[in-house]
Formats: structure tokens, C-alpha cells, sequence
């Protein structure tokens, strides 16, 4: 079961001509955010910072307690010229990665958002096993943090389809969201500072043994040296939840 809604989906996207595959955000010029921007996600996450280092402060001192790059690639049908990013819809796939390092240690986060065709997913099947990063001509094995369990949701939304006669009509579905801590520690980090600054790829391997490969931006790559430079040891944070606190 789990492997056929997983299929579905992909050969939805796969299928649909007007694809469009982005991994583009908003830049800012003194990037900047609180933990609880962290925990806030909405589709799309469109209020984050991308392809560049960011601050991230304590959210009731404003005091800086890490760094962070963001980076986001989006999949599905355009509709009326509105990407991925915009807003959930049937076919549409959003991947977020947070890569940064904090007092605790280090850390990469991977947050998953479905909107499958049908308006079913599993969760447990959007729950990343397994991340492969190729880097610098090796591949990087990155495992989710055992004390820190996965997190899931689902959010009910609303979209218009047009009839063959021009019709409009409202339609409600649901879609889906997980969201992973990686453990990083020195070794890796060390791999991450030192990559050329080029797209590197990446490989999610799902809880039903799926796997996609998505892109991480030249821009996210070649800032992976200051979101790692806050906690230079990199410790892996074995005992960290979140990267970010309640």
C-alpha cells in the first residue's frame, strides 16, 4: 500500500507536462531569523531566507545562538503560472533543508510536504531513512538522529479546478508533512566546509524504501562553511530534539 501511493505520486509528477522543477527563494541582505521561524513551517515555507547564511537568534532575547542556510526544491504542476512553492496542490512536492550548526552542535533538518493526487499519503512512508549527499567526488551518508523523533502533520487546503465548459469549482484535499533531524558531526561538517561551491545532489530514501534525488543550490553549498562555523567542533547533538527550542 505504502509503495503504491508513493508511486502514484511521483508518476503524477512525472507525467504532467507542465512540470516545473525549482529550487529558487528569497534572498535578503541582512539574513536573520528567530528559533521560532524554525518551527513554524507553512507550505512552501516562504518566509525563510535561502542560498545564504542566516543568524538565528534566541526568541525572547534576541540573542545569536546559531547559523543556518536554507535551501528548498519544489516539484509538481504549474497552475496559472503559480509553482510548487505557491500553494499545495494535487502533484506538488516541497523539500526544505536546514543546515547550521548551534551551541548544542550540529545539524542538518529535512522537512518533507506532499500533496499527493488523491489527498492520501502515509505518514510514516514520508519519513526520510536515509540521506546521501555526493560531495566533492564521495558519497556522504547521513542518518536521522536517534533521540530526535520525527515529526508529522497533515493540513487540510482547498484549490479550483475549471470543467470542460469553464466551470469553476471549489475542491478540498489534504497534504502532508515531516520533518527529520540528521545528526552532523565533525567528520561530515569538515566535508560539508571544504565542498566545491557547486549544486550537489542529494538522495532521500523514504520509510517505504522509495527514494527521490533533489538538488541542493550552488548558493546553499557554498555557505555550508559559515552555517558549520558557529560550533566549529561540531558535535553531534545525540541529545538535541530540535535545532531549534520550544
Amino acid at each position: 500500500m505504502l509503495k503504491k501511493w508513493w508511486r502514484s505520486t511521483l508518476l503524477a509528477l512525472v507525467l504532467i507536462p507542465t512540470l516545473v522543477n525549482l529550487s529558487i527563494g528569497r534572498t535578503y541582505a541582512d539574513a536573520s531569523l528567530s528559533e521560532d521561524d524554525l518551527n513554524s513551517m507553512s507550505w512552501g515555507a516562504p518566509k525563510l531566507p535561502y542560498n545564504q547564511a542566516a543568524n538565528i537568534k534566541d526568541s525572547l532575547v534576541d540573542a545569536p545562538v546559531g547559523k543556518v542556510v536554507v535551501d528548498r526544491h519544489g516539484i509538481g504542476p504549474t497552475v496559472l503560472f503559480q509553482g510548487p512553492f505557491s500553494q499545495p496542490y494535487p502533484g506538488r512536492a516541497v523539500f526544505v533543508s536546514l543546515w547550521g550548526s548551534k551551541i548544542e552542535g550540529c545539524f542538518l533538518e529535512t522537512i518533507v510536504q506532499l500533496a499527493p493526487p488523491n489527498g492520501e499519503a502515509n505518514l510514516e512512508a514520508l519519513v526520510p531513512t536515509l540521506l546521501e549527499l555526493g560531495v566533492g567526488g564521495q558519497i556522504v551518508q547521513l542518518s536521522p538522529q536517534p533521540s530526535a523523533k520525527p515529526k508529522g502533520g497533515t493540513q487540510n487546503y482547498t484549490y479550483t479546478v475549471t470543467d470542460n465548459n469553464g466551470k469553476e469549482s471549489t475542491v478540498s484535499s489534504t497534504w502532508y508533512m515531516t520533518r527529520t533531524i540528521f545528526g552532523i558531526d565533525s567528520k561530515v561538517a569538515n566535508i560539508l566546509r571544504d565542498a566545491p561551491a557547486k549544486e550537489v545532489r542529494a538522495r532521500i530514501t523514504f520509510g517505504n524504501n522509495q527514494s527521490t534525488i533533489i538538488p541542493i543550490g550552488v548558493g546553499t553549498v557554498s555557505n555550508w562553511k559559515e552555517a558549520y562555523s558557529f560550533n566549529p567542533k561540531c558535535v553531534n547533538m545525540n541529545e538535541v530534539q530540535t535545532p531549534s527550542k520550544k
